[in-house]
């Protein structure tokens, strides 16, 4: 049984009644239930008074860290935030817990399953490219915070010769993530953007959140539904900024041999030859890709022999 006196069981306990998916009084059932607790009288842990008791004062650390989670995962998702309100995104993160609850001390992976959640929940049916809206917003936060790795610099090409050239094997930086997605959701994301729709990250600051209602009263944004077609979106950092852009199916699939298993420039235009109408489409192709790819800080030189792993 925890015990007032053992400090480390205490704050077990109290994190386990605060994180309860049902609340501080049916957690500290549950855990009566479970023969880990002796009575659902919790002033052995926190002192009441005539105004709260125990569970009252509880609840109240409970919605404090409800709401922290709540404006952490808005931060991450504000466009999200913005199509949905606040008061459905804060419904949906209430069940986005009950199913997925912070399992580490960091609030930077919390969000993580919040996409492929959507597409199972009644919002990502009322808004059916949610969920793929979701997706570009965590592909951005994951190349924020991805390994540094230096672009193979213009100059280093300069300085080689056409066979050395056709010989390096590039890969991807590790900061790119490519997306395949069902609806073409990046129109939406510049039109948040420009518009200024977009909500400042999180729902004000946590202290407000929590004695008001001020976040759920965030109106949803009216924005013109994306065509469900094949999307293609590659993410990157280049410097300290990310970027993204919508790609074609050809370059698509020369960035994921590159992802994949590194490639050299011969590769890539046999790759680009199956795409295109001819070999001097492929080759105005692939010539026009190599310098966006440089020029957009895309491309590592890749040791020779070197195996690229997951």
């Amino acid at each position: 049984m925890p015990s007032p006196d053992d400090l480390r069981n205490s704050q077990i306990l109290f994190k386990e009644l605060i994180t309860a998916p049902e609340g501080v009084t049916p957690g500290a059932s549950l855990l009566c239930a479970q023969g880990r607790l002796h009575t659902t009288d919790l002033s052995f842990l926190v002192r009441g008074d005539a105004r709260l008791d125990a569970a009252g004062r509880l609840d109240i650390y409970a919605g404090m860290y409800f709401y922290r989670l709540r404006d952490a995962l808005a931060e991450d998702y504000p466009r999200v935030v913005a199509v949905t309100g606040g008061a459905n995104f804060h419904n949906l993160i209430t069940d986005f817990l009950l199913v997925h609850p912070s399992g580490t001390w960091s609030l930077r992976f919390v969000g993580e399953p919040l996409a492929g959640f959507i597409a199972m929940h009644p919002l990502g049916r009322e808004f059916p490219y949610l969920a793929d809206l979701a997706r570009l917003e965590w592909a951005r936060i994951e190349a924020f915070d991805d390994e540094d790795a230096a672009p193979i610099a213009r100059q280093r090409i300069a300085g080689l010769t056409q066979d050395r050239i056709a010989s390096l094997r590039l890969g991807l930086i590790p900061a790119c993530r490519l997306l395949s997605l069902a609806h073409a959701v990046a129109p939406v994301w510049l039109t948040l953007t420009t518009s200024g729709e977009a909500p400042p990250a999180g729902g004000h600051d946590s202290e407000a959140a929590v004695g008001s209602s001020a976040f759920e009263e965030i109106p949803p944004t009216r924005v013109t539904p994306p065509a469900r077609e094949p999307s293609f979106i590659r993410v990157w950092r280049h410097g300290f900024k990310v970027y993204h852009r919508p790609v074609r199916a050809d370059e698509n699939a020369c960035l994921v041999l590159l992802r994949d298993t590194g490639a050299t420039l011969p590769e890539i235009g046999d790759l680009l030859l199956e795409h295109a109408a001819g070999e001097d489409e492929a080759t105005q192709r692939m010539a026009a890709l190599f310098e966006l790819w440089i020029a957009e800080g895309l491309l590592r030189e890749l040791p020779e022999g070197s195996i690229i792993r997951p």
